[in-house]
C-alpha cells in the first residue's frame, strides 16, 4: 500500500501531465482556427477589393443617370452619401455576425470536462 506522501506526489504528477495535454490540444486548437480563418480573411480582402470597384463604377452610373440639370457635384455628392450609408450597413452587418464563437476550442473544452470528472471519480469521499 502507498503511503500519502507518495499518492500526493503521484496525483500532483498526473495533474501536470493533464495540464501540460489540455495546453498542448488548446495551442493545437487555435492554430487550426488561425489557419481557416487566414485563408477566410484573403478571400474577404478579394471580395471587398471588387465590391468596392463595383460601388465604385454603380456611383459613376448613378451620376450619369441623374438628369442634366442636377449638377455633377450634386449627383456624385449623392452617389457618395447613398455608398456611404450601404457601407455602414454592411460593416455593422458583418460586425455583428463576427461572433467569438469560431474562436472557441470545443476539442479542448470537452477534454477538459473528461479530466474533471475523472478527478471527481477518482477522489474519496
Amino acid at each position: 500500500m502507498s503511503s500519502i506522501p507518495d499518492l500526493t506526489k503521484e496525483i500532483v504528477h498526473h495533474f501536470g501531465d493533464m495540464i501540460r495535454s489540455e495546453l498542448k490540444l488548446a495551442r493545437t486548437e487555435a492554430v487550426d482556427s488561425a489557419k481557416a480563418m487566414g485563408g477566410s480573411m484573403a478571400q474577404l480582402g478579394a471580395g471587398i477589393a471588387f465590391a468596392m470597384a463595383a460601388i465604385t463604377l454603380g456611383g459613376f452610373a448613378i451620376v450619369e443617370a441623374l438628369p442634366p440639370e442636377v449638377p455633377r457635384w450634386a449627383a456624385f455628392a449623392l452617389a457618395a452619401v447613398a455608398a456611404g450609408i450601404a457601407g455602414l450597413v454592411f460593416f455593422q452587418i458583418a460586425r455583428s455576425s463576427m461572433a467569438p464563437k469560431s474562436l472557441t476550442f470545443p476539442k479542448t473544452r470537452e477534454q477538459v470536462g473528461r479530466d474533471i470528472q475523472n478527478i471527481k471519480e477518482h477522489i474519496p469521499s
